[in-house]
């Protein structure tokens, strides 16, 4: 455990090896959550409809606006915990997760909302091509409902980038993907749903990553404490957006 803190450590040793060891699992990370709508794209262009695929692409820019403008703020959690665990003040530690937790899941009832009843809007200013139109409302809805899932992924992947462990949270994502993958063929290979499959693929995997991350969570020893008083509206929300 300490050697595996040290290894985290920005405070000592070499930073440029630590650097890129911390560096390169975020980047595969986010390929690996843009390759989500490519996957759709490509099951439903086999499976699914000439429609179906220009829903999925206009659909999934959508998701990805929202999920890499989630994955921004979150990154503001990763660098305040990097902080308060480099300066020896773990006790702050506690009350920025409590307050990314208020904050966020705010933030995924106002985002599920819009994107349910302003779908059709965003589909026709996104210039969706008028066949797909229906295709692209329908993604957007399915994903949006799930929206909860896909920030809360982002979230709980910002807090172990913030203990040094960039590592978890590429692992998290490339069982989601392969967990999309058989999602995508089961729901629009086999039973023919189209785009409607494609959407319910991907909330289940991101899904699947939450539920993944909370159990492995739950059997780390954290390097800080937090209580349910933590869990409310603080001033460290407006630090780390």
């Amino acid at each position: 455990m300490q050697q595996n803190s040290n290894q985290g450590d920005f405070t000592q040793g070499s930073i440029l090896q630590k650097l890129l060891r911390f560096m390169v699992p975020v980047l595969g990370a986010l390929i690996l959550q843009a390759m989500y709508g490519a996957v759709d794209i490509l099951v439903v262009g086999k499976f699914g409809t000439t429609a179906g695929i220009s829903g999925v692409s206009t659909g999934s820019n959508i998701v990805n606006l929202v999920t890499f403008t989630v994955t921004g703020l979150a990154m503001g959690i990763t660098v305040l915990i990097g902080e308060y665990l480099g300066r020896g003040t773990p006790e702050r530690v506690g009350k920025v997760i409590g307050g990314a937790v208020c904050f966020f899941a705010v933030l995924s009832v106002v985002l599920a909302a819009v994107m349910v009843a302003f779908a059709r809007p965003l589909a026709l200013l996104m210039q969706a091509p008028e066949e797909a139109v229906d295709l692209t409302v329908t993604y957007v809805r399915i994903c949006g409902g799930g929206i909860l899932f896909i920030i809360a992924y982002n979230v709980i992947s910002s807090i172990f980038r913030g203990l040094g462990n960039s590592r978890l949270p590429l692992i998290f994502v490339a069982i989601a993907c392969g967990v999309n993958i058989v999602g995508d063929l089961f729901f629009v290979a086999v039973l023919h749903m189209n785009v409607a499959g494609a959407a319910l693929a991907t909330v289940m995997a991101q899904a699947v990553s939450v539920v993944l991350s909370l159990v492995i969570i739950r059997r780390e020893k954290l390097p800080f404490t937090m209580t349910r008083k933590d869990i409310c509206f603080n001033r460290e929300i407006g630090h780390f957006v």
